[in-house]
């Protein structure tokens, strides 16, 4: 018999498992999700539900608004990443939140939350806020939606951003202009009088004399 059948047959069966090694099942694909329609076209001021956490941005903060998103169910599993539009005065803005944690946006396993500009000017206004449009994420599990889960708006602290706005209505301004219209015509009725009666007592006197 030929034994280099054999040693033939002996490579082959050698070759084979390590050749099944190079082989591996593919990683599993994050599952993208959607922003529940219902939640888009808002502002943070403008949200039913409103709510400041320091684990998930604090707040509230001086022309700053705090965005919350939560998963709706376990079988989603976590966050991976989430892209957001946002429309604003000088066009639409894209904010990005990422598995690596920065100052102002992170993700926190079945939430996620960002801090973006309330677009308050240095006198405190509110007159550009950021408005939700859409938003898509990549999870851990399942696909689906998600939701915005809260807010934290800056309104009522914004008073921190630069001094204090007047609370004068334009009733109030009329009301105080009356006020002063009134005082000057009083003033000037007293002074009148005042001369008459200094005119009448100096008549009187050349009068008895």
């Amino acid at each position: 018999m030929d034994t280099r059948s054999f040693t033939r047959f002996g490579d082959a069966t050698a070759v084979a498992p390590t050749m099944s090694l190079g082989f591996s099942a593919p990683a599993s694909a994050a599952a993208p999700v959607t922003l529940d329609p219902a939640d888009a076209g808002t502002t943070a001021a403008a949200f039913a539900t409103q709510k400041c956490v320091a684990a998930l941005g604090g707040g509230p903060f001086a022309g700053d608004d705090v965005w919350v998103f939560a998963l709706r169910s376990p079988q989603q599993g976590s966050f991976a990443s989430l892209t957001l539009t946002f429309a604003t005065e000088g066009g639409p803005v894209t904010e990005t939140i990422a598995a690596s944690a920065a100052g102002d946006r992170a993700i926190a396993g079945d939430k996620a939350w960002i801090r973006t500009s309330a677009g308050a000017t240095a006198t405190g206004e509110l007159v550009n806020p950021f408005n939700l449009t859409a938003a898509t994420a990549q999870t851990t599990g399942t696909g689906g939606t998600f939701d915005l889960a809260q807010t934290c708006p800056a309104s009522g602290s914004l008073a921190l951003t630069g001094p204090p706005r007047s609370r004068l209505t334009a009733d109030a301004v009329a009301t105080l202009g009356g006020v002063l219209v009134l005082s000057g015509l009083a003033l000037i009725i007293a002074q009148r009088r005042q001369r008459i009666a200094a005119a009448t007592g100096v008549v009187g006197r050349h009068r008895r004399s």
